[in-house]
């Protein structure tokens, strides 16, 4: 390494500061510094971070220096910081501690006392206490044989922080075009001209704004910091009045500057002020800090001023943050539903919030000071402290009783260490929580599990008799209630008699028989004299009695050799508004409550519904019989009918037949007649034939309806599905109504679209199109029009038919379809029919896999709808 020489001829009583950019750099200077004072005779003391101890010791051996030897003969002493205190705030090194190191160097015979501070950096807040010390430092060391140099990272230091080492120190050093060199500069006595250029070096090279002005408010200089902050350029300010910027501030900010720049100027002290908003004409609003300095002249007066400026807007948004992020955890400290303690490194308690004080039942001027290592008894709670204070994380749970206040409250707690950035423990926080409602939920859980598996074991004994049902609800009434003996009792129908039921002892419990003394048990009881245990009786509800040696108005005592009560509950069990029994149970160590009534209330309710079957299952038995009995007479009789259904439609088929054959030679020898082809008929004559062939095609849709009925019951009726043009189909069957639509008067029209084939049975759809077109005939009035449509729809083909007719009645639609159905008899009389014609044309339909329904209004008219698949491919 090689030294520097300017550090060898350094006077004492010379303190000096050193600027360094790298940790090299530091290294490098401080060893030469050292080692000149070696040299020199001198005892040399190196204050330095913890993590460069390593790397000092290295570099002074690689300079030449036993320093094993040195240190052995205490001429070197190489000192962390962090084992270092100080009584007097905030700072390094104490000025006692260098009054006992000056002393013991001269007292050892060496020339003087060399000390090297390396590095030097706080917070800012830290600044002013460490200025004050430093001072207090150098004029005590001033008459003596002591030379300091104080290190300082120069990247780090604020623009009024570096103004404040050029003042206070007789020599600084810094690197200047790969040279370190002396700075001589001291504010103090220096005018607004001198040295300007000198230090205007160093600041150009810092991020704090520093501006400088002379006595006529002239700037003078403006340092890149200050043009970042500003966000004007040099250019624009050098020569102006500083004054004029200070005017287009925000108008109060502006006012305050104003008052601190006179104040400054009048009492030629440097002032520093804070958080003070200003206009950066690109980033808008900023905050600023910063120290005005006046400048005096040889004759003291007022020469100029220098000012520091920091944008601290980043810190003000982050102390806004952290305030806003200390109250909202201030908040949840306070209000948590957790009790929050710390105690210190000795287990003292130091904070809590208030929930932790009605946890542990007792007021923050006892509990605060409480030593938690000495004063808890709780062992458990003890080990939990111990392990946290070793810096392991800590946890109990149970009954803890408090040792402050005598409170006991099942608690979890959970501990840990708080550790701080350096790795030393400043002891533990502690967090409670109160499980009183969580252990209560836990009880009746564990209550309601045993409910559960006692209704499960009730519903399971479809086997057991009245009387093992009966002891089991009794004996698990015990237990759900955590009582010591009970009883179960019936009413009468009459709810007059409250009767042991009638299994002598086995009313009681086990419990209650082993303490009972009484040789002779009574079994019925009229309700009129019986006392206290007939109230839920009386009263019809539950009644608890959590202190039954308490005088009581409805008592009437109990035997000498009775088993002794001391607390008692009974409850009514209800059929409906009738009370049908009484279950009571007494003795339970702590007082009976609501989730008691509601334990024994579910266990009864569910015994009773056990009784009740119980009591059903003979009637269900007989029931049953009876039952089977009733059904083999109805199978038989249903045999019957069907043999009769069956030979009513064979004779309808039989008779269909034999009364087709002779319609069709009357049908056919009749239109012979009416045509003339049999010889010529007047027109008397002519009507007359008309009206046979009239009514023998009545007579054979008659029969046909009758044959296909026939047919579709006996499973007989085939279909034969194909490609089918339904227009062609609706064309012919209107073309055969058209001679009946114009003998009515009616218009008969057809509006059908271009339809894709479908898929049917082309002369059963024939007889459903004519089913349908002649109901509409028979029930539009003359004038009337018959709309027969069709039209491709998403599921194939709509068909409509629609009249406008004298309609249906809105209750009667949903019967249309039934065999045989017609609207009334007037209506059968006046229009005829059979009332088959619908529903043999909704079976069709629905063999096709289509839909059919029918819209209708009074008055007005009826539309029917099918639906249809199209043919696919």
């Amino acid at each position: 390494m090689r030294s520097l020489e300017i550090l060898k001829h350094i006077h004492p009583e010379n303190h000096i500061a050193l600027l360094y950019k790298a940790t090299f750099e530091l290294l490098d200077v401080a060893v030469s510094y050292l080692k000149a004072g070696i040299d020199l005779g001198e005892c040399c003391i190196f204050y330095v971070s913890r993590k460069l101890v390593e790397e000092s010791i290295d570099a002074l051996t690689e300079e030449g220096m036993d320093v094993s030897a040195l240190m052995l003969k205490s001429q070197l002493q190489i000192l962390p910081y962090e084992s270092l205190s100080s009584d007097e705030g905030n700072v390094s090194v104490s000025i006692g501690e260098l009054k006992r190191v000056y002393d013991k160097a001269i007292g050892f015979g060496y020339a003087g006392l060399r000390i090297a501070f390396c590095p030097s950096s706080m917070r800012k807040e830290e600044w002013s206490d460490f200025l004050s010390h430093e001072m207090n430092v150098i004029r005590m060391l001033r008459d003596t044989d002591t030379i300091i140099m104080r290190a300082f990272p120069e990247l780090f230091l604020s623009g009024s922080q570096m103004l404040d080492v050029l003042e206070l120190y007789d020599r600084v050093i810094i690197k200047r075009q790969e040279k370190w060199s002396y700075l001589h500069i001291g504010l103090k006595g220096a005018t607004c001209n001198e040295d300007l250029n000198l230090y205007s070096r160093i600041l150009d090279h810092i991020w704090t704004g520093v501006w400088a002005i002379d006595r006529d408010e002239c700037v003078m200089f403006f340092n890149p910091g200050m043009e970042s902050i500003s966000g004007l350029s040099g250019e624009q300010v050098l020569g102006n009045d500083l004054l004029d910027y200070v005017r287009n501030m925000v108008p109060d900010a502006g006012e305050v500057f104003l008052n601190i720049f006179n104040k400054v100027k009048s009492t030629r002290k440097p002032l520093h002020y804070d958080f003070l908003p200003f206009v950066n004409p690109e980033k808008g609003l900023l905050y600023q800090s910063g120290v005005l300095y006046p400048l005096l002249n040889s004759a003291g007066e007022y020469d100029g001023m220098v000012g520091t400026v920091e944008d601290i807007t980043e810190r003000k948004k982050a102390e806004q943050a952290l305030h806003a992020a200390e109250e909202k955890y201030r908040l949840i400290f306070e209000n948590s539903p957790l009790g929050i303690f710390h105690f210190d490194e000795n287990g003292t308690i130091t904070h809590c919030n208030d929930r932790f004080l009605h946890i542990v039942g007792t007021t923050r001027d006892k509990l605060i000071g409480f030593n938690m290592v000495t004063s808890l008894e709780d062992e458990n709670m003890s080990e939990a402290v111990r392990l946290v204070l070793s810096r392991k994380l800590g946890h109990y749970e149970g009954e803890y009783r408090s040792i402050i206040s005598g409170k006991v409250t099942p608690i979890k707690a959970d501990y840990s260490p708080n550790i701080s950035h350096d790795g030393s423990l400043l002891g533990g926080i502690g967090i409670f929580e109160d499980i009183t409602e969580r252990k209560k939920a836990e009880d009746g859980l564990i209550l309601d599990e045993s409910r559960l598996q006692a209704l499960l074991e009730l519903d399971q004994m479809s086997e057991a008799s009245l009387k093992e049902i009966a002891d089991f609800a009794q004996e698990a009434a015990v237990k759900l209630t955590q009582s010591k003996l009970g009883y179960l009792a019936f009413l009468n129908e009459e709810q007059t008699v409250f009767s042991m039921y009638s299994w002598s002892k086995s009313s009681w419990s086990k419990s209650a028989m082993e303490e009972c003394k009484l040789a002779d048990l009574k079994i019925d009881y009229p309700v009129i004299s019986i006392g206290l245990w007939g109230e839920a009786i009386r009263q019809r509800k539950p009644i608890i009695t959590n202190d039954y040696a308490a005088s009581n108005p409805w008592k009437k005592g109990y035997p000498k050799e009775h088993v002794k009560i001391i607390r008692h509950m009974n409850i009514p069990v209800f059929d409906g508004d009738r009370i049908v029994a009484v279950v009571g149970v007494g003795n339970k160590e702590e007082n009976y409550n609501d989730s008691d009534v509601r334990q024994l209330t579910l266990l009864m309710e569910g015994m009773w519904r056990q009784v009740q079957r119980k009591r059903a299952e003979d009637s269900l038995k007989k029931y049953a019989e009876d039952l089977a009995r009733a059904n083999e007479e109805l199978s038989k009789a249903n045999e019957e009918l069907k043999s009769l259904d069956r030979m009513k439609d064979e004779f309808l088929s039989n008779v269909s037949h034999e009364f087709k054959t002779p319609l069709t030679s009357i049908n056919g020898y009749s239109q012979l007649v009416l045509d003339g082809t049999l010889g010529d008929i007047n027109d008397q004559q002519k009507k007359a034939m008309s009206t046979v062939i009239r009514n023998s095609d009545r007579l054979r849709r008659l029969v046909d309806s009758l044959l296909y009925l026939s047919r579709t019951q006996v499973g007989k009726m085939n279909y034969y599905f194909e490609k089918v043009q339904l227009e062609e189909v609706i064309n012919n069957c209107v073309h055969d109504q058209l001679p009946q639509a114009k003998n009515n008067g009616v218009i008969l029209r057809m509006e059908i679209e271009d339809i894709a084939p479908i898929r049917a049975d082309k002369d059963k759809l024939t007889d459903v199109l004519t089913n349908l077109i002649d109901n509409a005939l028979k029930f539009t009035p003359k004038g009337g029009q018959i709309i027969i449509a069709a039209r491709t729809v998403p599921s194939g083909v709509h068909i409509e038919v629609k009249d406008t007719g004298i309609g249906i009645p809105a209750d009667h639609i949903p019967n249309l379809f039934q065999r045989f159905y017609q609207v009334d008899s007037s209506t059968s009389r006046r229009y005829g029919g059979t009332g088959l014609g619908l529903h043999i044309s909704k079976t069709i339909v629905e063999a096709h896999q289509g839909k059919i329904w029918i819209e209708s209004e009074e008055g007005k008219g009826t539309t029917v709808h099918v639906e249809l698949p199209l043919w696919q491919d």
